[in-house]
């Protein structure tokens, strides 16, 4: 009898193995989105919103670095909420060019730009 209840459980978690590595097999065959996959694949088009960098500060928070729209947002995440530190985050080219970009010739001196 012991051997028939061992050769039972045997083929018990070959059968859920099996089922797992086709479930495993079928998500990635078919890229299906399962939930918390937040990382965009480059070279997908359409897609406006990505996941840059993610910190994990303590085990209930953790700072996020998302780029919308070629603009960077920087979050810290809580279990109840986000929290935003800095939205609009300009690239050192974009920086470059707001800051020699000269929006009215009367105002351009030192007392405005200090």
């Amino acid at each position: 009898m012991e051997l028939v209840s061992l050769m039972r459980t045997m083929g018990s978690l070959a059968t859920v193995l099996g089922l797992l590595a086709g479930a495993l097999w079928i998500v990635r065959r078919y890229d299906i989105q399962l939930p918390g996959r937040a990382v965009t694949k480059p070279g997908r088009s359409g897609r406006r919103v990505e996941l840059i960098e993610r910190i994990q500060l303590d085990q209930k928070r953790s700072v996020v670095l998302i780029r919308r729209d070629d603009r960077e947002h920087l979050f810290v995440l809580h279990p109840d909420r986000a929290t935003v530190l800095e939205t609009r985050i300009l690239r050192a080219e974009e920086r470059q060019a707001f800051q020699d970009m000269v929006l009215c010739p009367s105002l351009d001196g030192d007392w405005y730009n200090a």
